[in-house]
């Protein structure tokens, strides 16, 4: 298990970096473009205000997670890779048990590729992910 979540930090670690690259400026930086993910695929579920009071949530199995505590919840370190993991679902980290939440990188490349998978097109999917895990960062409570 640890090998594997050694992999995928490492993959992500990478991934970061070049997206960073890549799209420095743009996407991955743009907090705005993190609070629009944010309102259209998570709202829903945790809230305007990331504290789990979303519209949706009395319908699910498992209450949503207050998001707005993950820096104090860890030790004042924002789990960045973890959330990351968990927003992208692919990599079979389910933080949510069964997969009771939406496996958003699948979305997100669909939404960007029309269901193909070229390495550009997988540079966005991270970097809207990048976003989003930045702009939850930012709703952190200190």
């Amino acid at each position: 298990m640890r090998t594997q979540l050694g992999k995928h930090l490492t993959a992500l670690v990478g991934t970061a970096g070049l997206i960073g690259l890549t799209l420095s400026g743009s996407l991955a930086q743009d907090m705005s473009a993190g609070k629009q993910l944010y309102d259209e695929a998570c709202a829903v579920c945790h809230g305007t205000d990331g504290k789990g009071g979303g519209e949706f949530a009395d319908q699910l199995k498992v209450a949503p997670p207050d998001l707005t505590n993950l820096l104090k919840d860890n030790g004042d370190v924002y789990p960045f890779a973890k959330v990351y993991l968990i927003i992208d679902g692919r990599s079979g980290v389910r933080a949510h048990g069964a997969g009771d939440m939406p496996i958003w990188g699948s979305v997100f490349s669909r939404e960007a590729t029309g269901g193909t998978q070229p390495f550009s097109a997988e540079l966005l999917v991270r970097g809207r992910m990048v976003a989003l895990v930045e702009y939850i960062e930012s709703i952190q409570e200190k």
